[in-house]
């Protein structure tokens, strides 16, 4: 009896040791990346507004490399205005003339925007990027579930936002049960049959079942194997899941009616501002076609204020004609500098919302 406990003990050492070496490779997936010397620490996101750009210039944009390679160019974003995120930035590769395009997801906080040269940069290399997980645009409602969106955020590196907070992240990924990698379908998706977990507190193996997996953080590493790291419910990995909200294409998203809760129409969506390097939007501009009397101009409205109808082809906006008149609005052709937080800062004011971003300074470029 004692010589098997002593196997045990040892058996759980050797599993903790092979996690925490794991757990450091989680944590570090870039470093097989040769960084440029023109990449800029990650800026403290949720503090500053780094930039501001309309959608409909960020959709076609192209992406190069920190070697200023192309890579290809942004087919579109994936929003969740509701939250005021933006999910993911759908990048078309290849093909000839809009044909054989090959389409993949990226965080935005991969990418950094040079409004001067007009471009966004992507920290990786040709083939990294043809190793990526695939986009299906006619699967969009699956690629962009929160398990998906996760194993995308892995692959480069980033945190999704709808998972906990920076340090609870790192301390779930050190502290958690165990770091494995698991079983999977021909599609990439998790293979919950095959899954399993070490329990920290007595080593029994646990057979994973659907609600186990929803705490699995997927990575999916550039030779193609997959890692994946458990939290545990203490950590409210599940809560933090479903703050993933409603997920549309940006170009979708225009043109959608706004109204308020009176039913009345207020206008349509015209465009949405975004801060790419942020992952945020930072504005959603409502074109009232003369509905308030404000002829052809615009008016912005934080995406916060913002909810979708049942049926997701309206957008809720609790203000009244009178009030949407007197926010925020500017003329068509005459568009404010939206990267200056206290303009910004008063957009959201407007509408007695909290800003994400501080309203006294910018971001260092």
């Amino acid at each position: 009896m004692k010589r098997k406990l002593q196997i045990i003990t040892s058996a759980s050492a050797a599993s903790l040791l092979a996690f925490s070496a794991l757990a450091q490779e989680t944590l570090n997936p870039r470093t097989a990346e040769t960084a440029s010397p023109r990449q800029h620490p990650t800026p403290a996101r949720s503090e500053r507004l780094n930039g501001a750009a309309k959608a409909t210039d960020i959709i076609e944009m192209t992406v190069n490399n920190y070697q200023n390679e192309k890579l290809g160019k942004v087919e579109d974003l994936a929003v969740d205005v509701e939250s005021g995120r933006i999910v993911q930035v759908i990048l078309s590769t290849g093909g000839f003339l809009g044909r054989g395009n090959t389409f993949t997801a990226v965080p935005p906080g991969a990418l950094r925007h040079d409004a001067a040269d007009k471009v966004l940069h992507l920290n990786a290399s040709k083939a990294k990027l043809a190793a990526a997980l695939k986009f299906d645009t006619s699967k969009w409602d699956k690629d962009t579930q929160s398990n998906r969106v996760t194993e995308v955020y892995g692959y480069y590196g980033e945190r999704p936002y709808f998972v906990a907070d920076n340090e609870g992240y790192r301390n779930a990924s050190l502290e958690g049960t165990v770091a494995a990698t698991l079983p999977h379908n021909m599609d990439g998706s998790i293979n919950t049959d095959g899954a399993r977990t070490l329990d920290k507190a007595n080593n029994v193996a646990i057979a994973g079942n659907l609600e186990a997996a929803n705490n699995w953080i997927s990575t999916r590493n550039p030779d193609g194997t997959w890692t994946r790291e458990y939290y545990s419910n203490e950590r409210r990995a599940n809560n933090a899941w479903s703050r993933l909200g409603y997920v549309q294409k940006a170009s979708k998203l225009m043109g959608t009616s706004v109204k308020n809760l009176q039913d009345q129409e207020l206008g349509k969506v015209e465009n949405l501002v975004v801060d790419v390097s942020a992952g945020r939007i930072v504005a959603v501009i409502i074109s009232s076609g003369g509905y308030i009397g404000l002829g052809d101009e615009l008016s912005a409205v934080p995406p916060t204020a913002l909810r979708f109808n049942a049926e997701h082809d309206t957008l809720q906006l609790d203000s009244s004609k009178d009030k949407l008149a007197k926010s925020p609005h500017f003329n068509a052709n005459q568009w404010p500098d939206f990267s200056q937080p206290g303009y910004a800062g008063g957009v959201y004011h407007a509408y007695n919302v909290e800003p994400y971003f501080s309203t006294t300074a910018t971001a260092a470029r």
